[in-house]
């Protein structure tokens, strides 16, 4: 497999004169052993003079450590605000995560369903995260080439790559650490940012082992909604997903996915999945009085025979306290 990315591509990029360009690098980690796992993403909003950091780590029995910050930039040249930070270590192969400061200890993830009480009224302790991501695959685009997201360039990147990884390092918790070596997902994107443009969108992903896992991606922008795209990789032969067919089961209100149906349709077969929620912890973005919900689950997949582990990301508008996707998707 040839990447369509050069080295340049990894670092940060001019900013246009859109008012919410952003360019964001992600990386997440699951441990298939322990209720452990990461979500951390930087998006750089030059334009509007700050950065949006997160910090999520998944901590055993439905816990959640969580800091969310807006620290002020005045450059797009790195990622380096509020003790986060991301360092390429060789371009388009190995990176580095890293982050010094605090966070919110909630007894329950869920309980960002009220982020004000929650995040006023839990414990706040020291989070030390140092991971390295190396690529298991070169980078590759969602559509196979440099474009951005295929439906959603306006609202959500023009440009995007991402890649399974192996990752090594440790994180802490207070007191608890964990050495981690296992394996996760990083991608990296470029160009405006709307939260609220889109009306949804569904983002799994899932790893076995250094050979086997996939990732699809649905979305919906107004009345646009192409077939989804992704990959497969299957005894380390990767292949691109042309349709993803998603069929999520979701709780009562306030409606988080609990379980999902997902077909990967390749040149060569239809790769089906079936996961199940670990854990839940709900984001959410308000810009004009829309709201829009990024609920972010760790699951467990049968992924053609085979157990894996992954995050997924369920992004919706919220519609009088209804994800708006919750019918389609």
């Amino acid at each position: 497999m040839e990447t369509n990315f050069v080295t340049a591509d990894e670092y940060n990029h001019p900013p246009t004169n859109e008012p919410q360009f952003n360019e964001s690098a992600y990386f997440n980690f699951v441990d298939s052993t322990s209720e452990y796992a990461t979500l951390i993403r930087m998006g750089n909003r030059v334009n509007e003079g700050h950065a949006e950091a997160t910090v999520l780590v998944y901590l055993p029995g439905g816990a959640a450590a969580l800091h969310f910050g807006r620290p002020t930039i005045t450059t797009n040249d790195v990622f380096d605000a509020g003790g986060l930070r991301f360092d390429v270590i060789e371009p388009l192969q190995r990176m580095r995560c890293v982050y010094e400061g605090e966070a919110n200890v909630l007894a329950s993830g869920l309980d960002l369903a009220d982020p004000k009480t929650a995040l006023t009224t839990s414990p706040i302790e020291p989070v030390h995260i140092d991971l390295e991501y190396e690529n298991l695959i070169p980078v590759y685009g969602l559509s196979g080439g440099q474009s951005g997201i295929a439906g959603g360039e306006d609202t959500i990147a023009t440009g995007h790559y991402q890649v399974p990884c192996r990752v090594v390092g440790t994180v802490s918790v207070g007191d608890r650490t964990i050495d981690v070596n296992g394996l996760g997902f990083r991608d990296h994107s470029w160009g405006p940012r709307k939260w609220q443009g889109p009306t949804y969108w569904r983002w799994v992903s899932c790893l076995c082992d250094d050979k086997n896992g996939f990732v699809g991606w649905l979305n919906r922008v107004g009345d646009n909604r192409p077939p989804g795209n992704g990959m497969v990789l299957r005894d380390g032969k990767f292949s691109l997903v042309r349709r993803v067919e998603v069929t999520s089961q979701y709780g009562p209100a306030p409606y988080y996915p609990e379980s999902m149906e997902i077909d990967l349709h390749t040149d060569d077969r239809v790769y089906h999945a079936s996961g199940r929620v670990r854990a839940c912890v709900p984001l959410r973005n308000r810009r004009d009085g829309v709201v829009a919900r990024l609920a972010e689950v760790v699951n467990t997949y049968d992924f053609d025979g085979m157990e894996g582990h992954g995050i997924a990301e369920y992004h919706d508008i919220m519609l009088d306290g209804v994800p708006a996707g919750m019918h389609e998707v």
